[in-house]
């Protein structure tokens, strides 16, 4: 008699691991995202002085970071004359296999572009939606810095303007 009680105190907790295990299990399954595809932008992520490509000039700083528990990254920049900053969340949406970003300012710019990783490149643009329409390419480069150029079409992707081109070094 004496033994049974004691298994019977035991069953509730055996319940109550059995149920954490499976919400862990479940969480896991939930909110994980193809590993790779997951990781290919990382190689933007650090604290950067972002200077003009091919000069000693800085004109801002970024910070880039993963959150949610990697399920996205977020860009903190700001520029270095001016009161102009802005963030961007970016996040590989494995339904589409696509990256996505968001992008907003204090100049009231509002930028949602898509893309993919190939070959150390990360391209998003939104010429599928928005004119004019902007490219931006964002190229790990062979020092660990990132180069990033932003261009701009007002006819569809017939002819582009670079508007920015940014060579982002890591911050001493």
């Amino acid at each position: 008699m004496m033994q049974r009680k004691q298994s019977n105190r035991r069953a509730p907790i055996r319940i109550k691991m059995f149920g954490l295990l499976t919400l862990l299990v479940m969480g896991n399954l939930l909110f994980s995202q193809t590993p790779t595809k997951n990781h290919e932008f990382d190689f933007w992520i650090g604290e950067w002085n972002v200077y003009k490509f091919e000069t000693d000039t800085i004109i801002g700083v970024s910070a880039i970071a993963p959150i949610l528990n990697h399920s996205a990254i977020e860009e903190k920049y700001t520029a270095r004359a001016s009161q102009y900053e802005g963030k961007s969340f970016n996040i590989y949406v494995p339904k589409t296999d696509q990256w996505e970003q968001f992008w907003v300012d204090n100049s009231g710019l509002r930028l949602h572009l898509k893309g993919s990783f190939n070959k150390d490149k990360m391209l998003l643009s939104d010429c599928e939606t928005t004119a004019p329409c902007n490219r931006i390419v964002w190229t790990k480069l062979s020092d660990a810095s990132v180069r990033q150029e932003w261009e701009q079409s007002p006819n569809g992707g017939k002819t582009w303007k670079k508007i920015f081109d940014g060579h982002y070094k890591p911050r001493p």
